[in-house]
């Protein structure tokens, strides 16, 4: 597969850049973790009359040549969360680097924004990929909760709104999805909750109106065309999706990621699903070596599949 050099696609540079002194906003890398160079709070889109979107960038340490990367996108209910959160932290340990990115929330924006903005934040790291020693063929995503939503939907589309984003040229494909105890469709959350209790079918019906801006018995046309597993059936190309997710999740019932396990398998692609015993949601086994090992070798292997082995 070959995509274009930076050089190559057309940057606009928003008009409030040439207003500030390059060296306020030029992030310049750190030492957090210990395998990594860190590049903390880049700016990659700022939407017209919205806040900078930015992501934190930790790139390997004594790689010798370019380095394959994750795009991460966090959890929270689309409500809240911050890109510090994540089971990521020992990908660079692994050679692979990670790209954890903010986007707009629900109390900001609607669906479909924050997916365009997960979108945008691929193309930013395929167009600087030369930059930060990356390789931007080797590019993943992964997704925890809501961001697993956002990360699906951003894997089968290149376009699904306003876009967002200055490379509108650059291309957010990507070679393999990682995903964690994701929504899918929230026209069916309420039939897959587990043990449901009032207070929690009240909250997954709530967080879905924020999301979407209207109660989601209002436009349930909309709502079910939403649905992660109807993307898969008009995507033009399906990566291959590891899911993972605990069959005692009280927020996001293991019912949304069997209907996307089975959309992904009925298109004729690939889909591996973890069933993780007892776990309910963001448990802290999603971010233990026994639930990470696996899906390092996965993208690994998707990414050979690419042609070029990790």
């Amino acid at each position: 597969m070959t995509l274009p050099h930076p050089s190559d696609v057309a940057f606009v540079r928003p008009a409030s850049h040439h207003l500030a002194d390059p060296r306020l906003w030029t992030v310049r890398p750190v030492r957090i973790l210990g395998d990594a160079e860190s590049y903390l709070n880049v700016k990659y889109a700022i939407p017209v009359g919205w806040r900078p979107l930015t992501l934190d960038l930790h790139v390997p340490l004594g790689a010798t040549g370019p380095v394959p990367v994750v795009v991460y996108a966090h959890g929270g209910s689309f409500l809240g969360g911050v890109k510090e959160m994540g089971p990521w932290a020992s990908l660079p340990r692994h050679g692979i680097a990670v790209a954890s990115v903010d986007y707009r929330l629900a109390g900001e924006a609607r669906y479909p924004e924050p997916v365009e903005d997960v979108l945008a934040a691929i193309r930013w790291v395929r167009v600087h990929a030369h930059r930060y020693g990356l390789d931007p063929v080797r590019v993943a995503g992964w997704g925890s909760s809501a961001g697993g939503y956002l990360m699906a939907l951003a894997a089968l589309t290149d376009r699904i709104g306003r876009l967002v984003g200055d490379y509108p040229a650059a291309s957010a494909r990507l070679s393999a999805v990682v995903l964690h105890y994701p929504v899918t469709d929230f026209s069916t959350i309420v039939e897959d909750a587990f043990e449901p209790t009032a207070a929690g079918l009240r909250n997954a019906v709530d967080v879905g109106a924020q999301f979407f801006g209207f109660p989601l018995t209002a436009r349930p046309g909309v709502v079910a065309g939403a649905a992660v597993s109807r993307a898969v059936a008009a995507a033009p190309r399906v990566p291959p999706f590891r899911i993972s997710h605990g069959d005692a999740d009280r927020r996001s019932g293991l019912g949304q990621s069997r209907r996307l396990h089975e959309a992904v398998i009925a298109a004729g692609g690939q889909s591996t699903l973890e069933v993780v015993p007892g776990a309910d949601h963001a448990t802290a086994v999603f971010s233990s070596p026994k639930v990470i090992g696996p899906a390092v070798e996965f993208i690994r292997g998707a990414f050979e599949l690419e042609g070029v082995a990790t």
